[in-house]
């Protein structure tokens, strides 16, 4: 429980001191310097303390990355070589992802027919002549327009 009590007081010293500091601006800003600026320098002293709390940690955490690289029993080391013996006839190629999704990639291309290209602009752009017009005619939505216009200029 002890240990445990200090790696955590190094993160909680450190987010109480930034959400200090955070308070105290606004502390600062609305109840004037009287109040601003102890809770600042508290803020800061609590940040600072979590800080050098921190600093335990970050120390222990190489040390066990520097255990953990240290070379295994010898016995550990020679079962590891038997098992990765290329002349045992039981050892197995393994893909990883990546070589299985490449693989599976290359299958499903083969499946994949060839589309050819095919291009209309030969069979609608013809020398000399434009892109075929249609003409337009008004429809049924201009008809209500042209009474209303209708009736602006009509005289009684």
């Amino acid at each position: 429980m002890k240990k445990l009590l200090l790696k955590l007081i190094g993160p909680l010293l450190a987010v109480i001191g930034v959400f200090g500091l955070a308070g105290s601006g606004i502390v600062w800003n609305f109840l004037g310097r009287s109040l601003g600026l102890p809770s600042t320098v508290i803020s800061l002293l609590v940040l600072t303390l979590g800080f050098a709390l921190l600093r335990p940690l970050a120390r222990a955490s190489a040390s066990i990355a520097a255990s953990d690289s240290a070379p295994a029993s010898p016995s550990k080391s020679e079962e590891r070589k038997k098992e990765l013996d290329p002349s045992s006839s039981e050892m197995k190629w393994e893909l990883t992802t990546a070589e299985s999704i490449a693989q599976e990639l290359a299958e499903s291309q083969k499946l994949v027919e060839v589309a050819l290209p095919v291009n209309f602009a030969s069979e609608k752009l013809l020398p000399g002549q434009g892109l075929p017009n249609r003409k337009r005619r008004p429809g049924a939505s201009l008809k209500l327009y042209k009474m209303m216009a209708g009736e602006l200029f009509d005289t009684k």
